[in-house]
């Protein structure tokens, strides 16, 4: 989850455009509806929660710990943006020595183009590529 302070102090000043709507509309702060989980998708028992306070999920977070003491070394990527968040996730997740796993049909971008374009350009370098139906396969 995405979420910073009130004033986003987190953020350089000023931040980058992608993330300078944020700033301006004063949205994801911690404890306001905007940066909620939503019920759907809200963890349960056992599940860790990660807050970031960038683009890349490991960006002021402390999911490189978690991940280091669970001994977890492949990593499965869903979300939004895929030019983005994902593709900045799997960036750095590479850098860190990660198997990276981009599961194409569970992220989505500001429209079909950005979506295809990273899927196509960048992320194939970073990450294996596939589907929740060949992960779901995989995992049974």
């Amino acid at each position: 989850m995405v979420q910073f302070r009130p004033g986003h102090p987190e953020l350089p000043k000023p931040p980058a455009p992608i993330l300078a709507g944020a700033v301006q509309m004063g949205a994801l702060v911690e404890g306001t509806w905007g940066a909620a989980i939503h019920t759907a998708v809200a963890p349960k028992g056992g599940d860790f929660v990660v807050t970031k306070r960038g683009i890349s999920a490991f960006c002021a977070s402390d999911l490189s710990a978690i991940l280091r003491n669970a001994g977890i070394r492949t990593l499965l990527l869903t979300g939004v943006a895929t030019n983005f968040v994902v593709e900045g996730t799997a960036r750095e997740a590479a850098d860190r020595g990660y198997q990276v796993v981009v599961v194409q049909d569970c992220c989505a971008a500001f429209n079909k183009e950005s979506h295809e374009m990273s899927l196509k350009n960048a992320l194939p370098f970073l990450a294996t590529i596939t589907t929740s139906d060949e992960v779901i396969a995989a995992l049974k």
